[in-house]
């Protein structure tokens, strides 16, 4: 794609998102629609049978994903049997997209799933959760990885009602997680599963849990919230508590151990290649879901040899 029609089309989404936080729904609706019907004769995202065309944010959903692509494919497989157990009525195209992991990885170079999770918001605001739906799985049939993206989905599946799905997409996100905002969001969002089941103690539990990654405001007013309600001033969670529940109800205790290790492994590789700029962007990503002292002093060490590079 030439860098013309690249900025054409970012131009179009930062217009779009104008006027959605104006309220102008209707225009822009209008205009996010034309943006992606014009992508359709846009040479970069045609399927076929050398590339799959994808569009990750950064190098960690990218890695996340080239480690995790068979698996994110058996599950979408799996899903399908699901849905179809007839396999003589699966269709030529549901073949090709089952084999699309052995396709070569090829990076679109503009922002389409941003496009798709745009018009997902437009259609959440004026309630129509199924258009919301459908744009936001063309998102993450773009980026698999996002968990923002996956946020987004769990969000307007809880807007719906359907509390129990909400839990087992959150519960899955889990995996994709490389901050540790996000991982605050993810506990967050089932301390509101909790608190919707009237489980008041596991609500806290998350909630309390959640500040350790993500110092959230909104945490702390929900957790005075819930304690005002029960009629307590306080409440005594012990670590101990919180793995138990997360044993107990199949959440995820902390950061994904693959996440850790990917950017762990890739940032030593990088130092090794004395390419600090990557090098640091890996170790931060391992550093701010652990809190590792040694990782701290990895960067440390590498923001000296950053300084001395660019005083050369």
């Amino acid at each position: 794609m030439n860098e013309i029609r690249k900025k054409e089309i970012e131009n179009e989404l930062l217009g779009t998102r104008k006027l959605f936080v104006n309220g102008d729904l209707d225009d822009a609706q209008k205009k996010i629609d034309r943006v992606i019907d014009s992508l359709s004769s846009d040479e970069l995202i045609k399927e076929d049978k050398r590339f799959e065309y994808l569009d990750f944010k950064n190098p960690i959903e990218e890695g996340l994903y080239r480690v995790r692509r068979r698996d994110i494919y058996s599950e979408r497989d799996e899903e399908r049997r699901q849905l179809d157990d007839n396999e003589e009525n699966r269709s030529e195209d549901d073949v090709r997209e089952e084999r699309a992991d052995e396709k070569e990885i090829k990076l679109v170079e503009y922002p389409v799933s941003n496009l798709f999770v745009l018009c997902a918001s437009i259609a959440l605001q004026r309630g129509d959760y199924g258009k919301a739906l459908e744009s936001l799985e063309e998102a993450m049939d773009w980026n698999p990885i996002s968990p923002e993206i996956a946020f987004e989905y769990a969000e307007t599946v809880k807007r719906m009602g359907a509390i129990d799905q909400f839990f087992a997409l959150t519960k899955r996100n889990f995996q994709n997680i490389y901050s540790s905002g996000q991982l605050g969001h993810a506990y967050r969002n089932a301390a509101y599963y909790y608190e919707t089941s009237n489980e008041s103690k596991k609500a806290l539990a998350m909630l309390a849990f959640s500040t350790g990654f993500d110092d959230n405001e909104n945490a702390k007013r929900e957790i005075n919230a819930i304690l005002k309600e029960d009629g307590k001033d306080h409440i005594q969670i012990s670590i101990d508590d919180v793995k138990k529940i997360c044993d107990q109800d199949d959440i995820p205790f902390g950061p994904d151990p693959l996440v850790i290790k990917l950017s762990s492994q890739n940032g030593m590789y990088f130092m090794q290649e004395k390419n600090y700029q990557m090098a640091y962007y890996f170790l931060s990503i391992a550093y701010d879901l652990t809190r590792d002292q040694a990782i701290k002093n990895t960067l440390d060490e590498i923001a000296d040899h950053i300084k001395d590079k660019q005083h050369e």
